[in-house]
């Protein structure tokens, strides 16, 4: 009797562990069911959301039908929102109604926001974490004849974490080529390029703000408030007249409603490594945005496209003997920086006693053919789903 595997999430992290454990159970002539349960008819790739911005994509090239994933990779599509989770039972059961028994599960919901958690932030400014943002944010780009434009960071840590630092860069080009030179700020709570990227890639984009007359804001402190004209923080105020901020990560409802938020942090789920495990249920794994901070990870699709390879891995495991549970891999990541890019090297080690990935990075090269791999590789994802 083939074994059952339910794999919650459209995204990145779903679409991998589905695409792995049906692959290779076909590949090696083993049986198992697999079933994607997504929200949405839609998998998006975020980071075009800021070519949206740009004017580069339209929104309508950053997306491909998930439905389209049975005819490609051979496992099941059901698009209906996840309602409850029942671990001890082993069963998941969505808002239509329906119920899906499972030996292995694979959570990866990502993130909400929390715009509303600071006053003023859901109010004032621009963002690009969503399609439509993407396109409001393009006419206020189009629009914009002011001085001063400021890239807020509420908290950490938060949704990909190169994003402010690229986009800067890709806003000072916008505007130079039109002839205009706005005072460009990017204001971070703390020394997070450093935390989330290390020493190496610190300095090549502390290079490049300086080089490009970008002031970089580190450290101050806590938020208070946003109004129409300023960042009002513990350590001081920032006058703006174009805000594009990134948002407060929050643990998607559903995963709240179902008693998986992480005791130390419910801002994010319970996982523990080096697996992505649940803690009192193995058979579990979670993978998405809302694992990654509590065992030591970025939320951006790389980290979780490498978790979710382990945690399938591990079930093909379990579920058939012996199949080699991949190690969590160096991630290599694509930015843009200004009219060039570079590509970074993240390697990793898994540290027991902390329960938590250690990880040191450095740049691996430069130039602008990188920013067209990167742009490639986007379109390139989502051509295989087409």
């Amino acid at each position: 009797m083939a074994k059952k595997v339910v794999v919650v999430g459209g995204g990145t992290g779903g679409l991998v562990a589905a695409r792995m454990l049906q692959t290779e159970a076909n590949r090696m002539g083993q049986p198992l069911e697999v079933t994607l349960v997504t929200a949405s008819e839609r998998h998006y790739m975020p980071p075009l959301w800021s070519e949206v911005a740009l004017g580069t994509a339209s929104v309508d090239e950053t997306w491909a039908p998930i439905k389209n994933a049975e005819r490609v990779y051979g496992f099941k599509v059901l698009v209906d929102p996840v309602k409850t989770f029942d671990l001890k039972g082993r069963k998941v059961t969505t808002e239509g109604g329906t119920t899906l028994d499972y030996d292995f599960l694979v959570i990866a919901l990502g993130t909400a926001y929390g715009w509303s958690d600071y006053p003023g932030l859901d109010k004032y400014g621009f963002h690009n974490y969503g399609p439509e943002g993407a396109l409001e944010l393009k006419e206020a780009l189009f629009k914009f004849k002011g001085k001063k434009i400021v890239f807020l960071v509420p908290e950490l840590p938060f949704r990909c974490g190169i994003y402010p630092l690229e986009m800067a860069l890709n806003v000072r080009a916008y505007f130079e080529v039109r002839g205009q030179h706005p005072e460009i700020t990017v204001l971070y709570p703390a020394n997070a390029v450093r935390m989330a990227l290390g020493e190496g890639l610190e300095r090549f984009f502390l290079r490049r703000f300086k080089r490009h007359g970008i002031k970089y804001e580190a450290g101050f402190e806590k938020l208070v408030e946003v109004t129409e004209d300023k960042i009002v923080t513990q350590k001081g105020e920032y006058a703006y007249d174009l805000l594009i901020k990134s948002p407060p990560s929050r643990l998607p409802k559903v995963l709240a409603d179902n008693g998986l938020a992480h005791p130390g942090d419910p801002r994010f789920s319970v996982v523990t490594g080096p697996r992505f495990q649940h803690p009192e249920y193995p058979e579990v794994y979670l993978v998405g945005e809302h694992a990654m901070p509590p065992v030591g990870l970025l939320t951006a699709g790389v980290p979780i496209h490498n978790a979710a390879v382990v945690a399938a891995g591990s079930i093909l495991h379990d579920a058939f003997g012996g199949y080699m549970i991949p190690s969590y891999a160096p991630t290599l990541c694509f930015g843009h920086s200004f009219e060039s890019g570079f590509m970074g090297n993240c390697e990793y080690w898994w540290i027991p006693e902390e329960g938590k990935w250690g990880h040191a990075c450095y740049t691996v090269a430069t130039g602008p053919t990188i920013r067209m791999v990167k742009d490639s590789f986007y379109r390139a994802w989502l051509d295989a789903l087409r």
